[in-house]
């Protein structure tokens, strides 16, 4: 223990010169905790440097600097370096991406950057800075908090003139530390602590930090003893309490590698205030124990509560001064009245309605429901009802209070997380119509208007910072989106409506990169691909921001995204969209039957077409058929890998064969969601139109694991290829879309880099297998009628007339030509050669390409889709 306590140092996560100056790599965000005691005038001096690295397109740093009351003596936002031309190709979003990445290189044996190089002071200085100074106005003592949002490639260096005492906070949770010797820093308890959520990740070997907490009195709370890229722990005070407004202790041993440190207080449960998941306070960290105490973690206690904003304490005083009395809501008739369905349980006894106005619809439609005081002033225009007007005031202001010292929710759900589309947007957190609907709609006394508009310029700038880890879950992500629009609408602040038009373009053209927010193809995208379930999401949850604030850009994504469904959408509810990047659920949209967004299996004109001539879908209708082929962008491995297994297939695989009025027969489903009995190694079991089986080394492959980036649209004629991933093979498709039948093509080649790979050595196993098939999914049931028990779906051998002979069964047989039949409607299938077939339970069609040891370019096949019944 002595050579670990005896190396610490000050720890502010990051390089301290001899000048005062600090360099720190933000992660997103960080907060300084200014110890302004004389209440002195003083100046911020700041150079940021951009790696240009992780990062599609300009990235603005957001500088912000409030005094001990809350006031913004500093709003501004540094523009980017102009150097926005990608440079790297793995889509990534916040520390977790980054995380998995690395141990996915690390164990394959394929680490190529060492991450704590980045911080290397002699490289730093070879980035160019840019300098910036912000002159702070003093004359109130106290805390002044300084806030600075960037992305991970932003190192950020700042000086303090004349240089005053500070702690320091990360947001939304990380502290970057870099390589040195051991550090120490003091961390004040926030009153109300009932414990801690600590989280640590070094991502680069080997791992030798140790991470220890000590309690006041010196005794250990925690221990991490190091050698994980990621480690977490969840901490419970013996007492609730005990250790409120004392100080930690949390030393780091000394070690050669970057890392990334957490600590959130978790906070004891408070009915003053809304907010899912759990309430926490994040640490602040300070280099000695009196600037600790000084600081008190950001908080502001007053009148006997815990506060982080001034404009908290103010709507706090201000709804203080009303008499109860004031908060009685009554009707035209002086009786006891509820202002919003739902109010009269809240008070334990069934009370009459004031007028209720009709339409009313959740930002999130079902997926969280709405606060009281959305719902309070979706109505008030009908009544009018000041009491009621109070009602929804204090219910906002209880959603204000859940606004932590970084200026966004501080809140945990399942651990030390919390992703802030999800937290802090219209997905979970209601408040920003509510403010719209106060500023703009009611008569509320201009003095708590004021405070409201204060309390969304703080949430409003810092949500259009919210751009790294909520970019990856696009359902939520969208909701950023709405809620930018509803905030600036609100506030009517010119910067905002300028971060939120930034942010839709960004938004819609790939600048918050390639595989984020819309897709080519039409739709948001999830998990860096396309999602079906949650894709769907959007066209509920955006049907409030359309109707109140009705904007043309984002009814050209919502459309949008209703075109792709009247695409993907399956008759009977199948999930025929086995490319889905998270889970294998149906849609919650409903086919649409008439109009410009009605499904296309229906009865029509023919048509063959890239859908949005994005060349990642193709649709064709017929008299007697409608399909639907994906050839595009799937889930990052590296990504699959931290989950259960491959989330989505493509390869240019038929999502679903529909035989128009009557019924799909053919389609490409997963087994489970996150990858759930989807690894490669379990393609036996697969649901999926692909070429699968055994490489001459024994490990699997599976052709729909590739992404068709040339797949392209000639006349009625789709062609397609691409490099099967994790092998050194590639795959080729071909659909010809005739007037009564489809002809299907495939063709398994080496990788095209054989040349490079041979360039020495030649491996007799490389672009060689031992077992292929072709797989081709139906629907195992005939079409459900009410009444009738549905039966197994016929599936038999034709003779040369074409006559239906022996059932196939899970015994192989020899077949040139397959009949599949749900019951009056079906698919012929003619195959170009007599071939090794069988079917599965499950429904599924395997045809055998080789059972023998061959290169991989003899596997081929090409075979005739006659769907009949219409």
């Amino acid at each position: 223990m002595g050579r670990f306590s005896a190396m610490v140092a000050v720890m502010l996560a990051s390089t301290l010169s001899a000048t005062g100056q600090v360099t720190h790599r933000l992660h997103d965000g960080l907060t300084l905790f200014v110890h302004n005691a004389e209440g002195r005038d003083f100046s911020l001096r700041l150079s940021v440097r951009d790696l240009n690295l992780f990062e599609h397109g300009p990235r603005e740093v957001l500088v912000k600097v409030y005094d001990p009351q809350g006031r913004t003596l500093v709003r501004q936002v540094l523009p980017d370096d102009g150097i926005t031309k990608p440079l790297f190709q793995l889509p990534m979003a916040a520390w977790d991406h980054e995380a998995w990445f690395h141990a996915y290189a690390q164990e394959k044996g394929a680490a190529l950057l060492r991450w704590s190089a980045q911080s290397d002071p002699e490289r730093l200085a070879s980035v160019p800075k840019r300098d910036f100074t912000f002159a702070v106005r003093g004359g109130v003592r106290g805390i002044y908090r300084i806030l600075i949002v960037g992305s991970t490639d932003h190192y950020v260096t700042w000086q303090l003139e004349p240089k005053l005492a500070y702690a320091i906070s990360g947001h939304p949770d990380w502290l970057h530390g870099q390589a040195g010797p051991g550090r120490k820093a003091y961390v004040y308890v926030p009153p109300g602590s009932v414990g801690l959520h600590v989280a640590w990740a070094e991502y680069d070997q080997p791992r030798q930090r140790r991470l220890l907490i000590r309690t006041p009195d010196g005794r250990e709370l925690v221990n991490h003893p190091g050698g994980q890229i990621f480690w977490r722990q969840q901490v419970d005070f013996q007492q609730p309490g005990q250790w409120d407004e004392q100080v930690l202790t949390v030393e780091v041993s000394p070690g050669t590698n970057d890392y990334l440190l957490l600590l959130k207080f978790r906070l004891a449960k408070n009915a003053q205030i809304n907010y899912r998941g759990e309430l926490v306070a994040p640490a602040v960290w300070a280099d000695d124990e009196a600037t600790a105490r000084a600081v008190r973690g950001g908080a502001i206690v007053h009148d006997g509560q815990v506060f982080w904003h001034g404009f908290q304490v103010r709507f706090h005083d201000w709804l203080k001064k009303l008499r109860p009395e004031d908060f009685e809501v009554r009707n035209d008739k002086g009786e006891l009245a509820s202002p919003a369905p739902g109010y009269e349980k809240l008070l334990g006894k069934p009370l009459p309605l004031l007028p209720q106005r009709p339409g009313f619809l959740s930002v999130n439609g079902p997926y969280w429901g709405p606060p009281l005081c959305d719902v309070i002033l979706h109505h008030w225009p009908a009544h009018k009802n000041r009491a009621a007007l109070h009602v929804a005031l204090r219910d906002l202001q209880a959603g204000l209070r859940s606004i932590g010292p970084n200026d966004h929710v501080s809140v945990a759900l399942g651990g030390p997380f919390a992703n802030l589309a999800y937290e802090f947007s219209n997905y979970a957190w209601h408040y920003w119509r509510p403010a719209w609907r106060i500023l703009r709609h009611t008569d509320a006394p201009e003095d708590v208007k004021s405070i409201v508009r204060d309390a969304f310029l703080v949430a409003g700038d810092r949500l259009a910072f919210c751009r790294s880890w909520e970019r990856i879950n696009g359902n939520a992500y969208a909701q950023v989106l709405a809620a930018l629009r509803y905030c600036c609408e609100a506030t009517g602040d010119p910067l905002q409506k300028e971060l939120f038009d930034t942010y839709w373009h960004r938004f819609t053209t790939g600048g918050w990169g390639e595989r984020v927010g819309v897709g080519p193809s039409g739709p948001v995208q999830e998990g860096f691909a396309y999602e079906h379930h949650y894709g769907s999401y959007l066209l509920t949850t955006w049907q409030a921001i359309l109707t109140d604030v009705p904007d043309e850009r984002l009814q050209r994504v919502y459309d949008g995204v209703r075109r792709w469904f009247s695409y993907t959408l399956a008759d009977e509810n199948v999930p025929a969209g086995a490319w889905s990047s998270r889970t294998h659920y149906y849609p919650h949209w409903k086919i649409e039957t008439e109009g410009p967004f009605a499904w296309k299996g229906l009865p029509g004109p023919d048509f063959t077409e890239s859908i949005q001539g994005a060349n990642e879908w193709f649709a064709a209708r017929r008299k007697n058929y409608y399909v639907l082929t994906y050839h595009g962008r799937l889930s990052p491995k590296w990504q699959s890998h931290s989950h259960l297994g491959q989330s989505g297939y493509g390869g240019g695989m038929i999502c679903q064969l529909h035989v128009p009025g009557r019924g799909p027969v053919l389609a490409s489903v997963l087994n489970g969601a996150y990858g759930e009995n989807m690894d490669v190694s379990q393609w036996r079991t697969f649901r999926l139109h692909t070429l699968a089986g055994v490489q001459a080394d024994g490990s699997p492959f599976v052709a729909g694991d590739s992404e068709h980036f040339d797949a392209r649209l000639v006349g009625t004629r789709v062609e397609s290829s691409g490099a099967i991933r994790g092998t050194p093979l590639y795959i080729r498709r071909a659909f010809t879309f005739d007037d009564q039948q489809i002809v299907g093509e495939v063709q398994l080649q080496e990788t095209p880099d054989t040349e490079l790979l041979t360039l020495w050595l030649k491996h007799p196993l490389r672009g060689r297998v031992r077992e292929a098939y072709e797989l081709i999914p139906f629907l195992p049931q005939t079409r459900p009628v009410p009444g009738r028990k549905p039966s197994p779906t016929a599936v038999a051998l034709l003779d040369d007339q074409g006559n239906a002979t022996a059932r196939l069964d899970e015994k192989p047989v020899l077949a040139k030509a397959l009949l599949i039949d749900r019951g009056g409607f079906g698919v012929r299938i003619y195959f170009d050669q007599p071939r090794p077939v069988f079917r599965t339970s499950q429904g599924v069609l395997f045809v055998q390409l080789t059972d023998k040891v061959v290169a991989a370019r003899e596997i081929r096949l090409s075979y005739r889709l006659v769907p009949f019944g219409n």
